[in-house]
């Protein structure tokens, strides 16, 4: 008899152990691929959102080009404008009548042929001039409107990649709730089967029918404890992830805070607060001592863009900041120029799509690399005034 319910013990243990360690491994197994699909999901968007950054401030340095560009024609058409306006008074000064007379008054035959080329040419001259006139103002309006609607799609189209850059943080945010959850039903899970391995220890030394029965009991109430605590776990996570979901969703709102969300749980946990800002205007000051030519897409000593250097100076200190102006907008927390302390990152453009980011370092100037065919150097904001200043968080 004593046999049968030592069995009956070591059965229930094993079998409770499996089911409900399979359970348990597999859940985790789940959550754990679903969380490495969003990270490789969000490391992907983030490529998609550099690149598109890259691509508007292309755009952007294309609209300024053309406009110097249109600047030039306008001068030309102007100058048409006046050439065309002082014939027309000449004509209304002196009569049709007069060219004709030109013409005859000639002295001998060669001499009319040569005023007749001269008045040919003159003639060939305004209506060139028209045509010229006519094309300048047809390709001032088409670049203007050419570049116009591109830098207006691709803004729509970075708008939409930091939306999906949000929706993504949420996922994240909301999987790695469910991991703890499933953490700690692991544990509780070791613990059952610590519990009923004690309980067939107790078992196999039982000495009578009654001790052997016990320990069976001890199996099933330590069985239905935790199964008890797994629902209650579910419920507890299923609670926290509705919470969780409706306070990041939230966010979904707002693309600065969406920016933000996408930080807190990828960012160092240094930042600006913990570290010495002088040691950043140092670091910064010292990368214009060493000729660093501006490269577009650059963030190393042989060469770098405006997003590069930033990143590349605070790497130096343990902040991780992405390469790009938008996406550093959400490790700060925004500040007015006046408010700007030296280590703060001054920024041109309107929040949620800046163009360029620099490094303050007092006194009314800043380290930045700012365009081709320069090195990184002190800049000053009397001269290129930022549009808003941010503080690493």
């Amino acid at each position: 008899m004593k046999k049968g319910v030592f069995s009956k013990v070591v059965v229930a243990a094993v079998a409770f152990s499996a089911v409900w360690g399979l359970s348990v491994r597999a859940l985790a197994s789940d959550t754990e691929q679903k969380l490495n699909e969003v990270n490789q999901k969000i490391t992907q968007k983030q490529d998609l959102v550099d690149g598109g950054q890259k691509k508007l401030s292309k755009l952007q340095d294309q609209q300024f080009s053309d406009e110097t560009e249109i600047k030039e024609l306008t001068k030309n058409i102007n100058a048409r404008k006046a050439h065309l306006s002082d014939q027309a008074r000449s004509a209304q000064v002196n009569d049709t009548g007069s060219l004709i007379e030109f013409v005859t008054d000639s002295k001998s035959v060669s001499d009319a042929v040569g005023r007749i080329a001269t008045v040919a040419t003159m003639v060939n001259a305004n209506n060139q001039t028209l045509n010229d006139q006519k094309r300048d103002k047809l390709k001032v309006a088409a670049d203007k409107q050419r570049i116009a609607e591109a830098v207006t799609q691709q803004q729509k189209l970075n708008e939409q990649l930091r939306n999906d850059m949000a929706d993504l943080a949420v996922q994240k945010v909301e999987l790695k709730v469910q991991k703890a959850k499933e953490d700690a039903d692991k544990k509780k899970a070791e613990d059952a089967l610590a519990a009923t391995k004690q309980a067939a220890a107790a078992a196999k030394q039982a000495k009578d029918n009654a001790t052997a029965a016990q320990a069976l009991a001890n199996v099933n109430k330590a069985a239905a404890t935790v199964t008890t605590n797994k629902t209650t776990s579910t419920a507890d996570s299923s609670s926290s992830t509705t919470a969780t979901t409706t306070n990041t969703t939230s966010t979904n709102t707002n693309s600065n805070v969406q920016t933000v969300a996408v930080k807190s749980t990828s960012t160092s946990s240094t930042t600006q607060s913990s570290m010495d800002t002088s040691s950043v205007v140092s670091a910064a000051l010292s990368l214009t001592k060493m000729g660093i030519p501006y490269v577009w897409g650059g963030s190393s000593l042989s060469g770098m863009d405006c997003s590069g250097l930033t990143a590349y100076v605070y790497s130096q200190f343990g902040v991780s900041l992405p390469h790009n102006t938008v996406s550093q907008e959400g490790y700060v927390t925004y500040e007015s120029v006046s408010q700007a302390e030296p280590g703060d990152l001054l920024f041109w453009g309107s929040k949620g799509s800046s163009y360029h980011v620099a490094i303050y370092i007092g006194g009314g100037q800043f380290v930045h690399a700012p365009t081709e065919g320069e090195n990184v150097k002190v800049g000053s904001i009397s001269s290129f005034a930022p549009s808003f200043a941010g503080r690493l968080k």
